[in-house]
C-alpha cells in the first residue's frame, strides 16, 4: 500500500442559516497517510474534503444536478448548434464531448470512493485517535457517502433495474485497493448500497441532529450544521430512495415514514414568504426542508454559466421553453416552485420564448450556496406511491401539493399526476432521469413541444462506461 497518498484536505463550512465564515478551502500538497490519521483534526479535514469535493462540476456541482442528467430528461431546449448537448438530448453517447463527460463523472466518483475508502480504513488502524461519538460520526458519514457515490453510478451505469436486475454492473469498491475489482451484478449492487447504508443508520443512531435538529451541536463544529453532512435522517432518506428504486415498496415506505415522522419538527414546509421574488433574498431552494445539501461557494457561476438569459447565447443557454413550462406546471401560477424556480417574465431568442430557470440564482448569501441533495417531499412521493392503498398514499400526495400552494385531488387522479409531480418538484436537482428509469419510461414530456413527448428506448437509461473504465481505483 502506498504511503504517500493524495487527500484533499479543506475545512467545510459551519452554517447554512446563521452567520458564518466562509467556506475555506485549502488542498493539500501529497501527504502522508499516516501524518494525515494521526489526529482527530486530521480525520476532520479529510472527510470535509469529501463533502467539499462533491461540489466539482464533474459530480453534483453541476453534472448530477441541474446539467448532463437534467438534459437526459429533457428538461432544456437545447439549440441544435450547441451540438455537445444537443446530442445528449438525442441519447447519443458515441461524440467525443460525450465520452469526455461521461469519463469524467465515473473517475471523478470513483476517485472520491477511494478517498472515503481511504477514511474507513483509518477509523480502524487508528481507532485510538477518534472518541467514540467522532468516531461514529466519521465512519457513519463515509459509509453513507461511499453508499450515496456508488448508487448514483449504478443509477447512470447499471442495468434498468426493474427488467434486467441479473446484469452484471459495475464495480462496488469497499477497501481502498489498487487492484481493478469485479463488476457485480446489478441485485448483488444494490445490496452492498444498503448494507452501508444500514450500517451508517446504526453508527448514526446518536447523530446530534436527533437531539437539536439540522443546527446541531453549535458546541462543537463538527457537529453542527447537520443538514449539510450525511446525518441519520438523510441516510434513513436515502435508504427509502433505494428500496423504491430496487422495487421494494414496503421497506421504502417503511423508511420514508421514519423521516416524515420528524419533518415537521426538524424540516418544516417552507413559508411562502420567504419565496417571493420582492423578498430580499428570495429562498428558492426551499432550505428549511433539505434534509442534505452541499454548501457551494460557488454556485452562482451555475446561474452566470448555464441559465442567464440576459447575458448567455442561445447556443450556452438551458432554458425550458415557456409554452412547455406552461404545461408542466398547468397553468397554476400559485404553484410555489414555478414563482421561485422561473423567472416572472419570458426572454425572447430566436423566435421563440425561453423561461430564465432561477432556481440557482442568488445574492451573495449563504442561502445562495446551497446545492439540493435530498429533499422531504422526496419521502411524501415515495409514501404516496408505496402505500398498497391509493386512499392512504394520496393524503401523502396532497399534503405535499398543499405545501406547493396547490389543491387536494382526488383518489383517482394520482397515478397518473405521480409522474407530473416529479417533473415539478425536483426541476434542476438531477431526480427526474433516473426516476423515468426506475419507471421505465418509453415516452417523456418533449422540451420542444407542449403537447409532445420524446421517445426513449431503455437502453438509453444505461450509460456507457468509460474505456479507460477503471484507471482511478
Amino acid at each position: 500500500m502506498r504511503k504517500c497518498i493524495y487527500i484533499i484536505l479543506t475545512v467545510l463550512a459551519f452554517t447554512l442559516y446563521g452567520c458564518s465564515d466562509w467556506l475555506d478551502v485549502k488542498p493539500s500538497d501529497r501527504v502522508s497517510e499516516e501524518n494525515a490519521f494521526s489526529t482527530l483534526s486530521g480525520f476532520k479535514k479529510a472527510l470535509n474534503g469529501v463533502y467539499v469535493e462533491l461540489n466539482q462540476n464533474e459530480l453534483y456541482g453541476r453534472s448530477l444536478t441541474c446539467e448532463f442528467v437534467e438534459i437526459l430528461a429533457q428538461r432544456y431546449a437545447i439549440d441544435q448548434e450547441a451540438s455537445g448537448n444537443y446530442l445528449l438530448t438525442q441519447y447519443n453517447y458515441i461524440g467525443s464531448d460525450a465520452k469526455g463527460r461521461i469519463s469524467s463523472i465515473w473517475s471523478k466518483a470513483y476517485n472520491l470512493i477511494a478517498n472515503t475508502n481511504l477514511i474507513l480504513k483509518n477509523c480502524e488502524e487508528n481507532r485510538s485517535v477518534l472518541p467514540d461519538d467522532h468516531y461514529c460520526l466519521v465512519k457513519g458519514e463515509g459509509l453513507a457517502l461511499r453508499a450515496m457515490l456508488h448508487f448514483d453510478l449504478f443509477r447512470l451505469f447499471g442495468p434498468v433495474y426493474g427488467k434486467d436486475s441479473a446484469l452484471t454492473s459495475i464495480p462496488y469498491y469497499k477497501e481502498f485497493v489498487l487492484e481493478v475489482k469485479p463488476s457485480l451484478v446489478g441485485n448483488e449492487f444494490i445490496q452492498e448500497v444498503i448494507n452501508d447504508l444500514l450500517q451508517a443508520e446504526e453508527l448514526l443512531q446518536h447523530d446530534p441532529i436527533i437531539e437539536y435538529g439540522p443546527q446541531g451541536d453549535r458546541l462543537d463544529n463538527f457537529k453542527s450544521d447537520r443538514n449539510l453532512r450525511l446525518n441519520y435522517y438523510a441516510v434513513q432518506a436515502l435508504l427509502a430512495r433505494v428500496y423504491m428504486y430496487r422495487g421494494d415498496k414496503v421497506k421504502a415506505l417503511e423508511y420514508a415514514k421514519k423521516v416524515i415522522t420528524i419533518q415537521k419538527k426538524w424540516f418544516p414546509w417552507v413559508d411562502p414568504m420567504t419565496i417571493a421574488a420582492s423578498s430580499e433574498n428570495p429562498d428558492r431552494m426551499f432550505s428549511s426542508e433539505l434534509l442534505f445539501a452541499l454548501q457551494n461557494l460557488n454556485r452562482s457561476s451555475i446561474f452566470t454559466s448555464l441559465f442567464d438569459g440576459d447575458n448567455l447565447k442561445l447556443t450556452a443557454l438551458l432554458a425550458p421553453r415557456e409554452d412547455v413550462v406552461n404545461e408542466v406546471f398547468e397553468n397554476e401560477k400559485q404553484d410555489y416552485r414555478l414563482i421561485s424556480g422561473f423567472a416572472s417574465s419570458s426572454v425572447e431568442l430566436g423566435g421563440v420564448n425561453y423561461k430564465v430557470f432561477n432556481k440557482y440564482h442568488g445574492k451573495d448569501s449563504l442561502l445562495s450556496q446551497v446545492i439540493p441533495m435530498i429533499r422531504v417531499s422526496e419521502m411524501y412521493m415515495i409514501a404516496a406511491e408505496a402505500e398498497p392503498k391509493v386512499a392512504d398514499g394520496v393524503v401523502y400526495f396532497n399534503e405535499l401539493r398543499n405545501n406547493r400552494g396547490l389543491e387536494s385531488i382526488p383518489d383517482r387522479w394520482m397515478s397518473f399526476m405521480l409522474d407530473e409531480e416529479w417533473c415539478r418538484e425536483f426541476y434542476g436537482e438531477g431526480q427526474l432521469f433516473f426516476f423515468y428509469k426506475r419507471k421505465m419510461k418509453t415516452s417523456v414530456q418533449s422540451a420542444y413541444d407542449r403537447y409532445g413527448m420524446t421517445s426513449v428506448n431503455l437502453k438509453n437509461y444505461v450509460l456507457p462506461i468509460p474505456d479507460g473504465e477503471l484507471q482511478y481505483n
